[in-house]
């Protein structure tokens, strides 16, 4: 009995063992996600890398592995080469360009390439995508290509994030995601081919991106794209040609079939003369590039016939080979259907009208909150005044008070003495600073420093200069420099065509050792207008301004005068202060204004209409 029973637990776990071996062998290994590395193939200039997670830079080298996550830098005039693992593809970045490596991945045998591009410009050729789950995608802030087996070019502006997109070989998906009011995403998609470009504002500018695809800009393509980048379009003749090649083999047995293929483009070929006119601009696009670089002078003669001579070892049909001199125009036309056209501008138009009025729009709440900016200020600095007066008041209050406590214990002679000791001997003349050195005798007229507007002469225009003088700045008075506030309603302009070196026109400053400054404010209603003008250097000094009335300064101004009667204006001087300097110590005093000099009416005949 034990031998039956221990022969029954031996075949129990010998067929345990192979079961398991069996189940192993049946089941599927589960696929393991792996990451593919980049290589920098060739760079010039000044180019950095920051690995993924790191908030270092470090100068980039050749044959260098860049991981998923890491960004490149390139500074001016300068460019680089990235080779995406396994030949998948190359990109070749122009000068001041920002991307950074967003994927990398490999999953169940399919290959997953992004890019993001923040900055700048690149070229992209996608060599490799045999899977038909394999994704290339460069992402800009303001749109997403998707690629499959192709060559295009695409610049982004580092400020606002515009991009524009145009394509060389196969063909481009252009897709933006937007957010709409009730917080759901909406996408549009496009697709492009060679000779097409996209150009995109923002991801919101339109709800369907095919309006904001056009016929290539020669012009602004070669501006755009950096030497390097034109070299490299021009080596890849051969293969552009070759998949240029096929799609038009693709489309003509379309048309013999007469099963023509809606794939959601605006290039439109419904019969082969339409085929043969796109044809010859794919033709004839490479040598358009080529000769737009020369005259640009993106390339120079001599390395553009380098270029060309090892593009075409390249290309075994002669009549594909680039020749300059053979090389036709493109026709703007092809591809192109005039009624689809024709809505497509008009839906333009709309686009941008509305965008228009949503700036305008935007810019009027801006004026608006300044002029509650500026009230709110104006009330601020109001009510800053009245608290500063107020505690002033009650320091005076305090210290009247004090000195009446004290005075009550006092006889009538310390009162006597205390009272001649607190005002002391009368030494300041009417109208007059303490201590004043001018030099007057006692019993001589202390000048009284004061400001005058005098305007010049009328126009029918609505032009006028105003001049603003100073009389009497003497002695302690007199001035190392000078900062004057007009005011005067919102019909009255500083004449901005008549900017100039203000102090050009002064009687008092001279404009080799001085320096000026005019600055005109508005807060919608009222206006003003701040001149400050002062000495510098070791050698300046005071100016006196006596014997006399002298001009400071001519500032002209702009009167909306229109209709039959004449325009009335007032200016206003709000304030004048002055600075003195007195070795190393400067002060600073603000003149009091005599009104019926400081303030004057300007009377202009009415503007001519013509």
């Amino acid at each position: 009995m034990g031998i039956t029973k221990k022969s029954f637990v031996s075949l129990f776990l010998s067929f345990c063992l192979v079961f398991s071996l069996v189940s192993a062998l049946l089941v599927k290994p589960v696929d393991a996600k792996t990451v593919r590395v980049a290589v920098i193939g060739a760079l010039s200039g000044d180019v950095t890398i920051k690995k993924g997670g790191g908030s270092k830079s470090y100068d980039a080298y050749e044959s260098m592995s860049l991981n998923q996550g890491d960004t490149v830098y390139t500074g001016a005039s300068s460019s680089v080469t990235l080779n995406l693992s396994n030949g998948d593809a190359d990109v070749i970045l122009g000068e001041n360009a920002e991307i950074n490596v967003s994927d990398l991945n490999t999953s169940a045998g399919n290959k997953k390439s992004k890019l993001k591009v923040w900055a700048g410009s690149l070229w992209v050729k996608v060599k490799s995508l045999a899977g038909s789950n394999d994704e290339f995608e460069v992402e800009t802030p303001t749109a997403v290509m998707g690629v499959r087996g192709t060559q295009f070019f695409v610049t982004v502006d580092p400020k606002t994030g515009a991009i524009k997109m145009a394509v060389g070989a196969g063909k481009v998906s252009a897709s933006t995601v937007t957010n709409g009011a009730d917080s759901t995403q909406k996408s549009s998609i496009t697709y492009l081919y060679p000779t097409q470009q996209i150009s995109l504002d923002s991801r919101d500018e339109t709800d369907d991106v095919s309006l904001k695809v056009d016929f290539l800009d020669l012009n602004d393509f070669i501006k755009n794209a950096s030497p390097e980048i034109i070299k490299e379009i021009i080596l890849n003749k051969a293969e552009i040609d070759k998949e240029n090649e096929e799609f038009i083999a693709k489309k003509k047995k379309e048309i013999e079939d007469g099963k023509l293929v809606d794939d959601k483009t605006s290039l439109s070929v419904k019969d082969q003369a339409e085929l043969d006119k796109v044809k010859q601009n794919l033709d004839n696009l490479i040598g358009n590039i080529a000769k737009m670089a020369l005259a640009e002078n993106k390339v120079d003669k001599e390395s553009l016939n380098k270029f060309i001579e090892q593009a075409n070892a390249k290309i075994d049909k002669q009549e594909k080979k680039l020749d300059l001199n053979k090389v036709k125009e493109l026709d703007k036309t092809a591809g192109v259907d005039a009624e689809k056209e024709k809505i497509k501008k008009e839906m333009l138009q709309k686009l941008e009208a509305e965008k228009l009025k949503k700036q305008l729009e935007e810019t009027k709440k801006q004026e608006e909150l300044k002029i509650k900016l500026a009230a709110a200020l104006k009330a601020l600095e109001e009510q800053k005044k009245k608290i500063l007066e107020a505690a002033k008041a009650a320091e005076e209050k305090a210290k009247a008070e004090a000195e009446a406590k004290l005075k009550e214990s006092y006889t009538d002679k310390e009162k006597k003495d205390f009272d001649d000791k607190k005002n002391g001997p009368n030494t300041t003349a009417p109208g007059g600073n303490p201590g004043n050195s001018g030099g007057a005798d006692p019993g001589t007229p202390v000048l009284t420093p004061s400001i005058s507007l005098a305007p010049g002469s009328d126009s029918n225009l609505g032009l006028f200069n105003l001049d603003v003088n100073l009389s009497d700045f003497v002695g302690n008075n007199s001035i190392y420099g000078v900062e004057v506030h007009l005011s005067y309603d919102s019909n009255i302009a500083l004449n901005v065509n008549e900017l100039h070196p203000w102090v050009s026109n002064s009687d008092i400053f001279s404009q080799t050792n001085s320096a000026d400054h005019i600055k005109e404010y508005s807060n919608g209603v009222q206006k003003e207008l701040v001149y400050a003008v002062t000495n510098f250097g070791a050698n300046s000094n005071n100016v006196e301004v006596k014997n006399g009335t002298k001009k400071l300064v001519t500032i002209p101004f702009y009167g909306n005068s229109v209709g039959a009667t004449s325009g009335s204006y007032k200016i206003k001087v709000e304030k004048i202060v002055i600075v003195h300097k007195n070795g190393l110590d400067v002060q600073k005093i603000e003149v009091p204004l005599i009104p019926d000099r400081t303030e004057k009416t300007v009377i202009l005949p009415p503007k001519n209409k013509n």
